[in-house]
């Protein structure tokens, strides 16, 4: 990880054998943009559950689970508009 979490934005990412533009929003930017717009959130789950097997395939790639530990690669915000 050599990028800080709350730098927002755009950037590119030398994946796949292909540069990529990929995105990073804070958490709190999907919450609160949400908020913005009319829901309601029910609850956000951002749990990391690997099994022996994920970790052992994918040792030693971009999302391991030494990574997963430490920053869960997505979330869940269950939500309702009102």
């Amino acid at each position: 990880m050599d990028k800080s979490y709350h730098e927002e934005g755009p950037y590119q990412h030398i994946a796949w054998n292909q540069p990529a533009i990929m995105q990073q929003y804070k958490l709190s930017t999907y919450i609160n943009l949400l908020i913005e717009n009319g829901f309601t959130i029910e609850r956000v789950i951002e749990d990391v559950s690997l099994t022996e097997e994920d970790v052992q395939r994918h040792a030693n790639r971009w999302y391991s689970y030494e990574k997963a530990r430490a920053v869960p690669a997505a979330f869940i915000i269950k939500c309702r508009k009102l």
